[in-house]
C-alpha cells in the first residue's frame, strides 16, 4: 500500500469525551467544517483519550480513541497528545494546546476567568493565568472568535496584533434539527406569550438585570421565562430576585430550546461581557428580535440587528422590552435584520475562514 504523503493535521479531540458545553460544541462544529475542507490538501486525523459523547447533530465526529498514562484530561493533552501527533500540524480549539508541541494552532476564546474569576473554580483561573500565555507564545498561530476578545487577549498579554487571527463562530446549528414545540405546551407557554433569557447564575451573566426590569408586569402580561440552568434558589442565593411568575424551565435539549426561542416575543441577553455570544444570534436564526448589552463583543456579533442597552442601566432595559413587547413594526424591523446577520455567521463561512489561516500553515510541495 503506497504511503499518504499528504501533509498531516490532528485535532485535539479531548473535549469529545466531556459534556459539550458551548466552547466545546463550537469546537465540534469547527472540527467538521476543518475535516470537510482539509481532505484533499492533508490527511486529518481527530485525536481523544476516549469515546465521544454523542450528538445528533455531529454524528460524524469519530475520533481516534487512544488513552494514555496521564488520565483523559491536561495530562493526556500536556503529555500524551504532543507524542501522538509528532510530525503533524495540531490544531486545538479549546483554549489550551500542548506545550511540549510547537507546530500548533491554539483558539482561546475569550478572558472572561481573568475578569471574572468569581464564576470559576480556582482551578481554571490559575489555569488560564498560568498556561494560557505560555500556551499562545509557542504555538504558531493564535485564533479568537472576535475582534473584542482579541483585543482582550492582547490587553492580558495573550498573543500580539500580529500572531491572533479572528474567526467569527457560526450559529446556523439551531436551526439544523426540527423544533419540538411540545416544551411550549408541558409549560403552559403560548407562542408570543412570553420574553425569554437563557438560565445562568454566573455574575458576568448578568441576569439580575433582567430580573430588575421586569420587577413590574409588562402591560401585555407577557411572563419571563429562562430557559435551562439552575432553579429559581440559585438565583436568589445571590440576592438576585427573580419577577413574580417566572417560569424555570430546567434542562432544555436543542429542539427544545428551538422551540422556546421560536415562540418568545423577544430575546434578552444582558451579558457584561462575551467573547462571542452564541444565543443573540441563535434567535435571531430563529425570527425571534433580541434585545442584548452594549458590552463584550456583542455590539459587533449583532452587527445592528439588536436593540442594545446598556448592561448596568435598569431603566434602559425596562424601555427596550416595553417598546417591543408594545410595538409590532419594532418586532417585524429586528427580526427581519436578525434574519439577515444570522445568514452571515453560518458555520459554512466559519469553516472557510478556519481553513483560509490554517492551509498555509502546511507545508508546501
Amino acid at each position: 500500500m503506497s504511503r499518504d504523503r499528504r501533509p498531516a493535521i490532528v485535532v485535539n479531540g479531548k473535549f469529545l469525551g466531556a459534556e459539550l458545553n458551548g466552547v466545546h460544541r463550537t469546537a465540534a462544529h469547527y472540527t467538521r467544517q476543518l475535516t470537510l475542507r482539509a481532505a484533499q490538501d492533508a490527511h486529518v486525523r481527530l485525536l481523544a483519550p476516549k469515546p465521544a459523547t454523542a450528538d445528533p447533530d455531529l454524528p460524524d465526529l469519530r475520533p481516534e480513541v487512544h488513552p494514555g498514562r496521564f488520565g483523559s484530561g491536561q495530562g493526556w493533552e500536556m503529555l500524551t497528545l504532543p507524542r501522538l501527533a509528532r510530525g503533524a500540524l495540531l490544531v486545538n480549539l479549546c483554549n489550551l494546546a500542548p506545550l511540549a508541541h510547537r507546530n500548533s494552532v491554539v483558539m482561546i476564546h475569550d478572558v472572561q476567568s481573568v475578569l471574572y474569576p468569581e464564576d470559576y473554580t480556582f482551578r481554571q483561573v490559575q489555569g488560564y493565568r498560568l498556561l494560557t500565555p505560555l500556551t499562545a507564545r509557542r504555538a504558531r498561530r493564535v485564533l479568537t472568535v472576535s475582534a473584542f476578545s482579541k483585543a482582550s487577549l492582547i490587553d492580558h498579554g495573550v498573543g500580539t496584533e500580529d500572531t491572533i487571527d479572528v474567526v467569527h463562530n457560526g450559529t446556523d446549528h439551531i436551526i439544523s434539527r426540527p423544533a419540538d414545540p411540545s416544551i411550549l405546551a408541558r409549560h403552559g407557554l403560548d407562542r408570543g406569550g412570553y420574553v425569554m433569557i437563557l438560565g445562568s447564575a454566573k455574575s458576568y451573566k448578568n441576569l439580575r438585570r433582567v430580573f430588575d426590569a421586569l420587577r413590574e408586569p409588562l402591560a401585555s402580561g407577557r411572563r419571563l421565562v429562562v430557559a435551562g440552568g439552575p432553579g429559581a434558589d440559585a438565583y436568589r442565593a445571590k440576592g438576585w430576585a427573580p419577577p413574580a411568575g417566572t417560569l424555570f424551565t430546567g434542562f432544555v435539549p436543542d429542539s427544545g430550546l428551538r422551540a422556546l426561542y421560536e415562540g418568545a416575543r423577544m430575546f434578552l441577553f444582558p451579558s457584561l461581557t462575551e467573547g462571542f455570544g452564541l444565543p443573540p444570534v441563535e434567535a435571531m436564526h430563529c425570527a425571534t428580535p433580541v434585545v442584548a448589552a452594549r458590552a463584550g463583543a456583542m455590539p459587533e456579533v449583532c452587527g445592528g440587528a439588536a436593540a442594545l442597552a446598556d448592561p448596568e442601566d435598569t431603566a434602559a432595559w425596562r424601555r427596550a422590552i416595553e417598546r417591543l413587547d408594545s410595538d409590532p413594526d419594532a418586532v417585524r424591523d429586528l427580526t427581519e435584520r436578525g434574519r439577515r446577520r444570522a445568514a452571515e455567521l453560518s458555520w459554512k463561512a466559519a469553516g472557510d475562514r478556519l481553513w483560509s489561516l490554517i492551509r498555509p500553515l502546511l507545508p508546501s510541495g
